[in-house]
């Protein structure tokens, strides 16, 4: 478990960490007797929400998108209509789990307009099923294709993202900093609204302590009598445009709506064959050419067909994303680069001032659910090696509140050292927790990324390691 460092050009965001820490659902009789004694939280809700999507068999809807604020001239407006079935390996509730395995079978068909409706509305059609992710590329006249486990990617080509964000986000903004673990900002229930003419539960989640977000706040509005999403809203805050000026503030909103549950393999192809039939009269299909829909096989309805005149090509992944796929591991047995910060007290501190001790860098932050579970191991071996010339280093990186306050509160007191973000960057780091050992030569002689068992142990042994080396 670790937490991920992420950038976006169009929002600033202060990061966050997610952890799993096995939080048990709300059950569906729970939510009613907390409903029928008070108004459960927005946890419960969200909770209870997160458990309905893993027990349902299927869900047909449509989705509406557009925006508010600063996003209304920027947030394409799209309609498209949904059906998505669950897989029979599926253990989450959203797109995916955190190792990008699928959890859903789909098929999502829709139109995306720009936000000033000048421009030629363009379709999009993309389906996935246990073997493959494919989408239909109306400028390349073509059907690409790729194994599930680029099935982001090929949303994201195809614009299919604009109707499946919110089940493709609802991992990383419900699942596993919810679901798993309950953030210090609880989700917050802000009462009733009318979506549609579906009464819904408003819940809003504060996306500071998320990982890998790009709002600072999610509306969640999920309806009152089955726990289903309706809406959801994602606030940005200090839009930028091209030119890189702030142009304010704005919301993207997804609202779902005629939201069916499909309980059988019949029930769901008739759905996939009305969801296609959206594209019908679209730009894609000249006139007496046999329709999307039509050419559907029904006995296997999440399997995109090719339409007469498309050819079938296999999805590469950018150069620089295979790259990154490839990128080796940061080298070990090298010299760990020098720095220089200060503590809490204002006292400096360089790296090469201890050479000749052995050196244990971690880098945290206050808001990393995972660091915070590995430091009283951290705390535990300051102790037990303070006097062997061990020396336990908290390097404080990318943080939003008081880290001194944080250690002094749960009683750690090894070196603390603030403001390393730099450092962080010179030693690639992407995730904390990260350590980092440092032998009394200066040499870095291992890396341990994240929380997880073992982790005392495998110190040790690196702090064994760089005696024999000294």
């Amino acid at each position: 478990m670790l937490a991920h460092r992420s950038m976006t050009i169009a929002v600033s965001l202060l990061a966050a960490a997610a952890c799993c820490c096995g939080h048990t659902v709300l059950a569906q009789d729970e939510l009613q007797r907390a409903r029928d004694n008070d108004q459960p939280s927005g946890l419960d809700q969200l909770r209870a929400s997160d458990q309905t999507l893993r027990s349902a068999h299927g869900l047909a809807f449509t989705v509406r998108r557009d925006g508010s604020g600063a996003q209304a001239t920027r947030e394409p407006y799209t309609k498209a209509r949904v059906v998505i079935s669950r897989r029979d390996d599926a253990t989450r509730a959203g797109l995916v789990d955190a190792d990008q395995a699928p959890q859903w079978q789909v098929a999502t068909f829709g139109i995306i307009r720009s936000a000033d409706g000048m421009e030629e509305p363009i379709p999009f059609a993309f389906a996935m099923d246990q073997d493959h992710a494919r989408y239909l590329d109306a400028f390349e006249i073509a059907r690409i294709e790729s194994e599930p486990r680029y099935a982001q990617n090929l949303i994201d080509d195809s614009g299919a993202w604009t109707a499946m964000q919110w089940l493709s986000e609802w991992e990383t903004l419900v699942g596993a900093p919810i679901i798993d673990d309950t953030p210090r900002e609880g989700p917050r229930f802000d009462g009733n609204v009318l979506v549609g003419d579906d009464p819904t539960n408003a819940i809003y989640v504060d996306l500071a302590e998320f990982p890998s977000t790009y709002a600072f706040g999610a509306w969640w509005y999920l309806g009152i009598e089955d726990n289903l999403p309706r809406r959801f809203e994602l606030v940005y805050y200090d839009v930028r445009g091209e030119d890189n000026q702030s142009v304010g503030d704005g919301i993207s909103r997804l609202t779902i709506s005629n939201v069916q549950a499909l309980d059988n393999p019949t029930e769901i192809a008739t759905a996939v064959r009305h969801a296609a039939k959206l594209l019908d009269e679209t730009n894609w299909r000249e006139r007496g050419e046999t329709p999307l829909s039509e050419i559907l096989d029904l006995t296997t309805p999440f399997t995109l067909p090719a339409p007469e005149g498309f050819q079938t090509r296999s999805y590469e992944p950018p150069a620089d994303r295979r790259q990154q796929q490839a990128q080796a591991e940061p080298a070990l047995n090298i010299p760990a680069p020098d720095f220089t910060l200060l503590d809490s007290e204002g006292i400096e501190h360089k790296l090469s001032d201890y050479r000749g001790k052995t050196v244990i860098i971690d880098f945290w932050a206050t808001w990393c659910g995972p660091c915070l579970m590995v430091m009283p191991e951290l705390q535990a071996i300051h102790e037990k090696h303070k006097d062997k010339g061990v020396v336990v280093m908290g390097v404080n990186a990318w943080e939003n509140g008081d880290p001194k306050a944080l250690m002094k509160a749960r009683g750690w007191n090894y070196l603390l050292l603030l403001n390393g973000d730099q450092v962080a960057a010179d030693y690639q780091v992407s995730g904390i927790p990260t350590m980092v050992i440092v032998d009394p030569n200066g040499m870095i002689i291992q890396r341990k990324v994240g929380a997880g068992p073992g982790l005392t142990e495998d110190l040790e042994k690196a702090i064994e390691s760089a005696v024999i080396r000294q």
